[in-house]
């Protein structure tokens, strides 16, 4: 475990050169599987985004909140935290940076000054409507992650909380303390209720009509004077005029496909910030979000459950996230999800997600399988201790070893979404090292067990 906070230490980026790399974040990678249209042909590029940075900041926090001797983490959340703060507009969070744009993004005259939006650092988006559509609305994603780290940080350090606010291509800095943080307001503005739109991949995978659940984008959705289907259709079919909801404006925020979405994920994600913060109480998505959850696990929906996120084990550990933090309602979700867990391991102790991410992605499957099998044990469920041994073992064969440092192969840890969720791809060797060490250190802290992980009986 040491050993994979060195690699992390050591592959943290140290300078800052605008528009390329950021001191304190981690190498990650977006990346075509397949072509697509508008997207391209198979490549891949390193990419800035606050889903990486955050991640492994909470991971690490997580990890030094649980043992205050590992202080080699500190450097790390010093210079990191900063850079998280560069995607912040408020108490809202962005997937991506506002930069300048690659290109015009409409025909004839540009605004004076061109506004900055949103989009990656080094994926080469051409078409003016790709660019219009990869500068997206905050989300509720990021923005849980984002103040998570924010809480954490006032945890750990006891100082005020610098929020970055971002205006176009200025920004300031302002003094925030554990109270200036996201509340739960901010998510139940945004929820399933009452609307007069409905995402396509709702409808058909997920169920749950007027759920109640937080929705994934914190921005205005486009609205129909009476919805169906057959419109959504109808405007998908035409995404590309004018006409359809469906099409980006230039220089302003976008919801894809102009609808916004309500994703099991997310939702879980909201839940574990919440209650990490202690208003899952005061928040009405929760009951919404309990019940959306339990409606795909129920189904068994595990690989269409997250829009975002392909691995079907990716459900079970954010869910075991937000219990862990203490949101006990979802302990009959938890359930199911463990009975899948049993009934899905393979002989080898590790778990695969379905053949078209990545191959099954047997990596990085068997790290969320096992993070969750370990939160469900922890809260009390009964999971047998040869099921985390062998899930733990086939790890351990995985690990990769280069000037004696110790990492992990990054799997596939998040998606474009809905069409292209099996298409295009975010993939770190840092945010995957990350994961396994926090699973590694769950084990160990198992009675009875430090020997065992070191090979020592």
């Amino acid at each position: 475990m040491k050993e994979a906070l060195q690699f992390l230490a050591d592959v943290q980026c140290k300078e800052t050169i605008e528009g390329k790399t950021y001191a304190g974040e981690w190498p990650a990678y977006m990346q075509m599987h397949k072509r697509f249209v508008m997207l391209g042909t198979r490549q891949k590029y390193r990419d800035s985004n606050s889903f990486t940075t955050s991640g492994i900041y909470n991971l690490l926090s997580e990890m030094y909140l649980t043992d205050t001797s590992l202080t080699q983490i500190l450097p790390m959340l010093r210079a990191s935290f900063p850079e998280i703060q560069s995607y912040a507009t408020s108490q809202q969070y962005n997937f991506w940076k506002l930069l300048p744009p690659n290109r015009d993004l409409q025909k004839g005259p540009q605004p004076s000054p061109v506004p900055w939006v949103r989009r990656p650092t080094h994926y080469k988006l051409r078409s003016r409507y790709i660019n219009n559509a990869a500068n997206v609305e905050n989300d509720a994603d990021d923005t849980a992650s984002g103040n998570l780290a924010g809480l954490y940080h006032y945890q750990i350090f006891g100082k005020q909380i610098s929020l970055r606010v971002e205006s176009d291509s200025l920004s300031d800095f302002r003094g925030a303390s554990e109270h200036r943080l996201a509340s739960f307001q901010l998510f139940d503005t945004y929820l399933d209720t009452l609307r007069k739109n409905r995402h396509w991949y709702n409808y058909l995978f997920n169920g749950c009509a007027h759920s109640g659940a937080y929705m994934t984008w914190l921005g205005q959705e486009e609205a129909f004077n009476k919805w169906s289907i057959v419109k959504t259709f109808g405007h998908n079919q035409i995404f590309y005029l004018k006409q359809s909801i469906c099409y980006p404006k230039p220089y302003r925020p976008y919801i894809p496909y102009g609808t916004n979405d309500v994703d099991a994920v997310v939702n879980a994600n909201v839940l574990a910030y919440l209650a990490q913060k202690g208003e899952l109480a005061s928040s009405r998505g929760t009951t919404g979000a309990h019940r959306f959850i339990y409606h795909q696990a129920v189904r068994k929906r595990w690989s269409r459950a997250g829009h975002y996120y392909p691995n079907r084990y990716h459900f079970h550990y954010a869910v075991s996230r937000a219990l862990a933090a203490g949101d006990t309602a979802l302990i009959p979700t938890a359930r199911l999800m463990l009975q899948h867990l049993m009934e899905s391991q393979r002989q080898a102790g590790s778990y695969r997600s379905r053949r078209r991410v990545n191959h099954g992605d047997e990596l990085q499957s068997t790290t969320y399988a096992l993070l969750a099998l370990l939160n469900f044990r922890k809260i009390g469920l009964n999971v047998p201790q040869t099921s985390l041994n062998q899930a733990v073992k086939f790890l351990l064969n995985q690990r990769q070893r280069v000037d004696n440092k110790v990492f992990w192969r990054g799997g596939v840890y998040f998606s474009g979404g809905t069409v292209v969720r099996n298409v295009l791809y975010f993939t770190s060797d840092a945010y995957t090292t990350a994961l396994v060490a926090q699973a590694l250190q769950k084990y160990m802290m198992q009675e009875n067990l430090s020997q065992s992980i070191t090979g020592r009986d």
